[in-house]
């Protein structure tokens, strides 16, 4: 499989304005509410704010957990969730590591990043963009960003709050 495309944001430039979170549910479901966006923003501590988004993983055990056969995967290696097959039993919420997709509140359908770059666009400090594993290590050859989502995962990546 071609290299696979995802959505990254340094918490090191992220200031935690939410402009990625408004922009996402605006766009989705015209309401600015952090409950429906696609993309997730975690404060750790002061100057230390994380944009979380789908990584498109490559074995992407968000799709094997769907008993509906309800998420797959486009051409371009997006994964994406079939509405009409989607029952919202939240399968693919508890199969994703990266605590990337939820069930939304009015659809009771699951949701998640399908990089149409909005949150990019909108960031007022460039602190998100699209890359793949090789684009990442090129632009931060020393790993910190990665380092960072791995030091603070377990705030990150926790079930309880996802929701």
């Amino acid at each position: 499989m071609a290299d696979l495309k995802f959505v990254i944001g340094d918490p090191r430039v992220c200031t935690g304005c939410m402009i990625c979170v408004n922009v996402c549910s605006m766009r989705y479901f015209k309401v600015i509410s952090p409950e429906r966006s696609r993309v997730r923003a975690v404060r750790i501590e002061p100057g230390l704010d994380f944009t979380l988004f789908c990584r498109n993983c490559e074995d992407a055990p968000c799709i094997d957990a769907c008993p509906e056969e309800a998420l797959s995967r486009t051409s371009k290696g997006v994964v994406i969730v079939n509405n009409k097959k989607c029952t919202g039993c939240g399968s693919c919420v508890e199969a994703c590591p990266y605590d990337a997709i939820r069930i939304n509140p009015d659809t009771e359908k699951a949701i998640k990043c399908i990089q149409c770059n909005e949150c990019i666009k909108r960031c007022p400090v460039d602190a998100i963009w699209m890359t793949t594993k090789k684009e990442l290590e090129e632009r931060d050859p020393d790993g910190k960003i990665m380092a960072l989502h791995e030091e603070h995962s377990e705030e990150l990546y926790s079930k309880e709050d996802s929701q």
